[in-house]
């Protein structure tokens, strides 16, 4: 049987799309999908540097959006770590890094190896990612 791959391009660091992406992470591993996830810039930045689960009320909010990101389920201060260590326990998650995205961020290349599964080039990504039934970019 073929295996379901379900990828997720992780480029924002905001946690309204951060919080999605990982209910979607969980919610693919557990129908059995293979999820990648592959980081880039802001959202590599927060994995590397341990505040996925940091709320940021970025300026210009509208209200609307502030109360929608206040109403965001929060539980411990370190949910969506959590909540991604649990589903890699399933052994069906992965998490890698984007080389050019750790240099142009300025991250330190140890520092990132020790938050994801491996740092790749893009080449390296894109062939991982065919025959994959859902591809989403966040």
């Amino acid at each position: 049987m073929k295996e379901k791959k379900f990828i997720l391009f992780l480029h924002t660091g905001n946690y309204e799309k951060l919080y999605q992406a990982v209910m979607l992470a969980i919610t693919a591993a557990s129908m059995g999908s293979k999820v990648y996830i592959f980081l880039f810039f802001w959202a590599l930045k927060k994995f590397a540097t341990d505040k996925i689960d940091v709320i940021d009320f970025p300026e210009g909010m509208s209200d609307e959006d502030r109360h929608l990101l206040a109403s965001v389920p929060q539980g411990q201060s370190d949910m969506l770590k959590g909540l991604l260590s649990e589903v890699g326990q399933m052994g069906n998650l992965e998490i890698y890094a984007c080389s050019g995205a750790v240099k142009l961020m300025g991250l330190d290349e140890e520092l990132v190896k020790s938050k994801v599964d491996d740092i790749l080039g893009l080449p390296t990504m894109l062939k991982m990612t065919e025959g994959a039934e859902t591809q989403l970019f966040i």
